[in-house]
């Protein structure tokens, strides 16, 4: 990549950061899991009573926290809940780049979005992608001052939430050092991660995964990704792979060789699979099965009633492995299985255990919303600390 490009002569507002580590476990648990008493977060932390003093009255000092009305206890003395300063506080803008857009966000420090871009993207080489992001970035950094950080997603693998390893919707065979080209232009930490993952920490952290100590996400676009948060970790994998590849074979094809979920899953699986049986011209592609679908097309419905099977049978082997307590689908074309769901619930039935019936499903908007915020999200656990 080229670096030639000018530095801005004047960076945004700095935000400073939180401070030692256990200001940053305080400030994290109140983040995540809302108001908390002193007593309470010192018996959740581990944290000594004097310390747990100390760094709230620091934090308080600083407008990172304050204090709620006391609550009063029978016996004892009230409880004095504290609670980050939101409205006030930092903001994160997040980019998730696809080959076609880049959707940009800024959100709260709990990521809550306060406004969206969305700019198309004409060319997907590192130098026009950096520019096409710092358009909407930009734009935001103005609009909104003490931004804290910038997280970045799109498909591919990433090494160390810095390094574009490779991306293959994209394009890019070799290392891009995305974070670092970003951080000399915007002058604010960036990070850089998989935009499965991404996505997977935002659920995980603020969004419906909340909800689950344990869940599986299934997403189906131009590639198909899973993800699984166990016990309250994201996994990854030794490679940091885990769920990336859409490798999971759901069937096999006419000579017996596996057929991997993204062979059946993928938009040009599924748009191909719709040409050869004459559903779709050759010039037509997913925006017009989706509509063929919603009409009721009983030839467009079959194609997305094969796609909602193979997703069931995915999903029934990730269940199996990992024993969730929640499914959730995700995706540009979820919106193809939820067309047709009574089929979708009828094939994972029969791939589920006995004991794994009632699983809960919940299902994503095909909007890139969600991606965007998980990429904002990984900006906030930068600047928050990950334990």
């Amino acid at each position: 990549m080229q670096g030639s490009h000018e530095e801005h002569s004047a960076g945004p507002d700095v935000v400073a950061d939180l401070g030692t580590e256990s200001m940053r476990a305080v400030y994290r648990d109140l983040l995540r899991f809302g108001p908390r008493s002193r007593s309470e977060l010192t018996k959740r932390l581990g944290l000594s009573a004097p310390t747990v003093t100390r760094v709230t009255r620091d934090l308080l000092d600083h407008d990172r926290l304050h204090p709620l009305t006391a609550v009063v206890r029978p016996k004892g003395r009230p409880h004095e809940p504290l609670d980050i300063v939101e409205n006030r506080g930092p903001r994160f803008i997040g980019v998730k780049v696809t080959a076609q857009e880049v959707h940009a966000v800024v959100t709260t420090v709990r990521g809550n979005v306060l406004e969206e871009l969305v700019i198309p993207l004409e060319d997907s080489s590192p130098d026009e992608l950096v520019e096409a992001i710092l358009t909407p970035v930009e734009a935001l950094l103005e609009a909104h001052p003490h931004v804290a950080g910038i997280g970045v997603s799109l498909g591919g693998l990433v090494a160390g939430r810095r390094t574009v390893v490779s991306a293959h919707l994209l394009g890019w065979q070799s290392p891009v050092e995305l974070a670092a080209v970003l951080e000399a232009r915007v002058q604010l930490p960036v990070v850089v991660e998989n935009d499965l993952v991404a996505m997977i920490n935002g659920l995980h952290w603020f969004g419906i995964g909340r909800a689950y100590s344990s869940f599986g996400v299934l997403t189906i676009g131009a590639g198909v990704g899973f993800g699984t948060v166990i016990d309250g970790r994201v996994v990854e994998g030794r490679n940091h792979m885990a769920g990336l590849t859409g490798r999971l074979a759901v069937s096999h094809d006419a000579h017996g060789e596996p057929l991997a979920i993204r062979d059946v899953a993928s938009t040009e699986a599924v748009v191909r699979a719709a040409r050869a049986r004459g559903v779709l011209a050759a010039d037509e592609g997913i925006d017009e099965l989706r509509a063929l679908v919603l009409a009721g097309d009983r030839a467009a419905r079959e194609i997305a009633e094969d796609l909602a099977r193979a997703v069931a049978l995915a999903a029934g082997s990730l269940v199996a492995v990992i024993d969730p307590q929640a499914i959730v689908l995700g995706g540009e074309n979820v919106d193809l299985v939820r067309a047709v769901f009574p089929i979708f619930e009828e094939a994972l039935e029969r791939a589920l255990a006995r004991g794994q019936q009632g699983l809960v499903v919940r299902t994503l908007s095909g909007d890139f919303d969600e991606w965007a915020r998980g990429a904002a999200v990984i900006g906030i656990q930068e600047f928050v600390g990950v334990p």
